[in-house]
């Protein structure tokens, strides 16, 4: 067999396989020698018919035989004596190929292999993070939002007005002349700065602050330069809200709290969210520590990937994205109008992605880091204990659809980037100021979500003396 490998283009070989007369006629007769002993003809007992007309009758079969199984073991073999990394299942077009007991057989397959990059020193990888910091006024802010959820709502005697932080009920719309661009019966507001849809209601304070059932209040406001949609930025619209009830928000007092959360003293209480929030906090940091490894990366190594597999990939990204932008309510029109910009952007993230895949692969190798089996089971155990389902059935229903595969994946990922992590010069810096921009998103958040019900630590994640899952 004669192998010629050639380059078509980055991360793409085309291979040319070649099939010598003498192998295609001994396989053949290899194929006939079977016939004979096992072939019915017309007129001769099974196994009796003479070899001329067991070829004869069985040629053309023969030859399909033949021809398939010569391809298939010529593409393997041909793989091997090459040492090609191929990704995905080499697709060779069989019925294309052509061939006869008398001249050698030629075929051809493009094939998409993984990229060849050399890998820099990461050991010691320097990056700047903001180390987040708990103070006690994000405490009090805490304690405050657990006081909220443990709020119940009280209906005002008939006439009397809203004020900050109460929770009306009413019918919101916003509309730009003659388009309707939001129109929802019976919501829920409070009287504090909020956003709905993207679109910024600061002045809903002042609108609602002294406004009684029964009463419609309206606005004018500018739609911000960075919505979604692109036809609503810098629009002038009119928010219309017909108050339909009003409630204030009667917060527990610290007895209540303490009950509520099941702690013996506020003291005791503040030490869990304490404890809460310096876990999240530390828990970003390590996020920030990666992303900027990942971007590290990104930056130093270069990669030219497989034009093939970059589209598919893209291709599926853009699909999901569509789906979550239809989900949202983005009209079909808008969707259309930028889906040029959808797709760039789309195509943009798929080549990351692949990039830091290839990348934390050849690391992983390199370190022989694997997902052992024990850590893949904690990991199924953890999703199950999540979502309240059954281990046994999750791993059957993640195992038929590839879920654990993608897991073993995932897993394996994880545990580089804690090893990059680990080996990185990571310097600390202090975190930022919040912007007024940054604060007024903040404060968008409703005051109060109706009473909570039963006991237990502080909403939020558990108290964390360490992660619940290793992996």
């Amino acid at each position: 067999m004669e192998v010629k490998l050639d380059n078509v283009a980055a991360c793409k070989k085309k291979l040319s396989i070649t099939i010598p007369t003498e192998e295609i006629k001994a396989k053949m007769n290899e194929r006939y020698g079977e016939l004979e002993h096992e072939a019915q003809v017309p007129g001769f007992r099974p196994g009796r018919a003479p070899r001329r007309l067991v070829e004869k009758r069985f040629r053309e079969a023969v030859l399909e035989e033949v021809r398939i199984k010569l391809v298939s073991e010529g593409l393997t073999k041909a793989l091997e004596e090459q040492k090609l990394d191929v990704i995905g299942d080499p697709e060779v077009d069989a019925d294309a190929i052509k061939m006869s007991d008398d001249e050698p057989m030629t075929f051809s397959v493009e094939l998409e292999v993984r990229p060849e990059f050399e890998l820099p020193d990461y050991v010691g990888i320097p990056i700047e993070v903001e180390q987040p910091s708990v103070t006690d006024a994000d405490v009090a802010h805490a304690l405050e939002h657990l006081r909220e959820s443990h709020g119940k709502l009280d209906e005002v005697p008939a006439g009397e007005a809203a004020k900050a932080n109460d929770i009306i009920t009413g019918d919101l719309a916003i509309q730009a002349g003659d388009m309707m661009i939001l129109d929802r019966p019976a919501v829920r507001l409070p009287v504090a700065a909020i956003a709905v849809e993207g679109i910024r209601l600061d002045n809903i304070p002042k609108l609602l602050t002294g406004a009684k059932a029964g009463d419609t209040k309206t606005d004018k406001i500018t739609i911000a330069q960075d919505h979604l949609r692109e036809d609503l930025r810098g629009k002038e619209v009119e928010v219309r809200i017909k108050i339909n009830e009003v409630r204030h928000v009667v917060l527990p007092d610290d007895a209540a709290v303490l009950k509520e959360a099941d702690y013996e003293s506020m003291d005791a209480l503040k030490g869990a969210l304490r404890r809460q929030l310096e876990g999240q906090s530390e828990n970003t940091f390590r996020q920030s520590q990666e992303e900027a490894i990942r971007q590290w990366l990104l930056e130093h190594i270069q990669i030219e990937l497989p034009d093939g597999l970059a589209k598919r990939h893209a291709a599926s990204l853009l699909q999901r994205q569509l789906v979550n932008l239809q989900y949202r309510g983005v009209p079909v029109e808008e969707i259309e109008t930028r889906l040029g910009e959808i797709q760039s952007a789309t195509d943009e993230r798929a080549a990351k992605d692949l990039k830091l895949f290839f990348i934390l692969d050849k690391i992983a190798k390199k370190e022989t880091v694997e997902a052992t089996d024990a850590e893949v089971d904690a990991r199924v155990r953890f999703i199950a204990a999540q979502y309240g389902r059954r281990e046994d059935r999750l791993r059957d229903e993640m195992r038929s659809e590839g879920g654990l595969d993608n897991l073993r994946g995932q897993i394996r990922e994880d545990k580089v980037m804690r090893l990059l992590v680990e080996k990185a010069k990571v310097t600390a810096i202090p975190p930022k100021a919040p912007s007024a921009e940054e604060k007024a998103e903040a404060a968008e958040k409703p005051a109060a979500k109706g009473k909570a019900k039963g006991k237990g630590r502080p909403k939020g994640a558990a108290e964390k003396g360490g992660e619940t899952e290793s992996t």
